[in-house]
Order: C-alpha cells, then structure tokens, then sequence
C-alpha cells in the first residue's frame, strides 16, 4: 500500500465500521422500543410493514402488490408476513367489492395503534437524533445522508 493510498483505505475502514455500527444499532434500538415502548410482540419487519400499509392506504387500498413492492421484498413474502399479522390481530385482508380475485389489506384498530405508537417513536428518535446538531451541522448531516441513501438507492435499483 503506497502513502497516496493509506488515507483512503483508513476512511474507507472507519465508514464501513460507522455503517455497520450506526444500522446494528439502530436495529436495536428501534427493537427494544417496540417492546418496552409499544409493549408489543412485533419484529421490526412487521413495523415497518404495518407503517407500508398505513402509508399505502392513505391515497388507496393496499393490495398485497402493492406492499410487497412498497417495501422492495417478493409477493410470496409479503403475503407470509401479511397472514402471521392478520393472525396476530395487526391487519385484515377484505375482499375487493368490484374484482373478488383482489384483497385489500387493512390496519385493524390494534394495527392502527400501533402504527402510531410506532410514528411518535421514529418523531421521538429524530427530534433527539437532531438536539445533537448545531443548525450548520443539521444541514451538512442532512446533506450527506441524502447523498447516502441516493447511493444505496441506485445500487438497490441496479442489483434488482
């Protein structure tokens, strides 16, 4: 490794160990919430598919189409997660008045609870995250993030 180099290979390094870390722990944080916080049996994927519907089902009903591809997984696995939600009381699937061959999905009462617990928690998270950062800094964090996320975006789309 020649001197021009090294820089690069320690930045590379220190950013691989951030992103591991800062996602990991994220996760759990996010995890242990929905238990103490919300006080619920729900993994985070199961949140995170309850907030897809809730967001879906404002502009329409949700099919599950339209969820699986909403959170960029396989129809087969979205309608797995959908019937153990369903089982857990979290959503309910009705059948489409004008085409009995479609299924819209639901939130149930206790789905949409939870959809807001879990809502108030990530305003929480953010609001916390945020009384970190001077404004100046809000703006640099803001800045790099979405450059992160247009990054792992377009490699996201190009692996697909």
């Amino acid at each position: 490794m020649t001197a021009a180099t090294a820089p690069q290979a320690d930045f590379e390094l220190q950013l691989n160990d951030l992103l591991v870390d800062t996602f990991s722990t994220i996760l759990k944080y996010e995890a242990a919430a929905l238990t103490t916080f919300m006080g619920v049996s729900l993994t985070i994927a199961e949140a995170h598919m309850i907030d897809a519907i809730a967001r879906l089902s404002e502009k329409a009903k949700a099919t599950v189409s339209q969820i699986a591809a909403h959170m960029q997984v396989a129809v087969p696995t979205a309608t797995i997660a959908i019937k153990k939600m369903e089982q857990k009381g979290y959503l309910t699937k009705v059948p489409s008045d004008t085409d009995k061959r479609s299924t819209w999905i639901q939130l149930t009462d206790q789905g949409r609870v939870i959809d807001r617990a879990h809502t108030i928690f990530h305003q929480k998270m953010v609001r916390d995250v945020s009384s970190e950062f001077a404004p100046e800094e809000q703006g640099v964090l803001l800045k790099a993030i979405n450059r992160l996320n247009e990054f792992f975006s377009q490699e996201a789309k190009a692996s697909a």
